[in-house]
């Protein structure tokens, strides 16, 4: 014959509850049917397992949160680099237009110094014809005394 049921301190022990709640799983004969086990230990797996699922969406929350905190600083630490490497070339190229401006300088300079050296060529040619036709004023008026 097969056992209708089991005492109520076995299904509060089997069930993990008090007697007490055991106790009102009973049927009238005192004791606690199979089937009354089986459902409760049905429902306990199943919170059970969603108690699992539960911690394990919480444990992937905070990896998330941590990852995602470390994007922000990542993002962070990006945007800064980004606006310091835009005040560099800012920077650079002010710089740039700068040594332009100098060159063009030192360009404008060294055309005028040719300008000058060529002055000089002519007035140093000039002075040499000058001298020339010095010495031959000099030279025709010795002939002609």
């Amino acid at each position: 014959m097969e056992e209708s049921g089991i005492s109520p301190a076995e299904a509060a022990r089997l069930l993990g509850v008090s007697e007490e709640e055991a106790r009102g799983l009973a049927g009238s004969d005192g004791r606690v049917p199979s089937g009354a086990i089986r459902d409760r230990v049905d429902v306990a797996s199943l919170s059970l397992e969603l108690a699992l699922e539960l911690a394990r969406a919480r444990e992937e929350v905070g990896r998330l949160s941590g990852e995602l905190g470390e994007v922000r600083r990542t993002n962070l630490r990006l945007q800064k680099e980004a606006r310091e490497g835009a005040e560099e070339r800012r920077r650079l190229t002010e710089e740039l237009l700068e040594l332009r401006a100098v060159a063009e300088e030192r360009l404008m300079l060294m055309e005028r110094v040719e300008r000058i050296a060529g002055v000089e060529r002519d007035l140093v040619e000039a002075e040499e014809e000058l001298a020339r036709l010095k010495g031959r004023s000099l030279i025709s008026r010795l002939l002609d005394r």
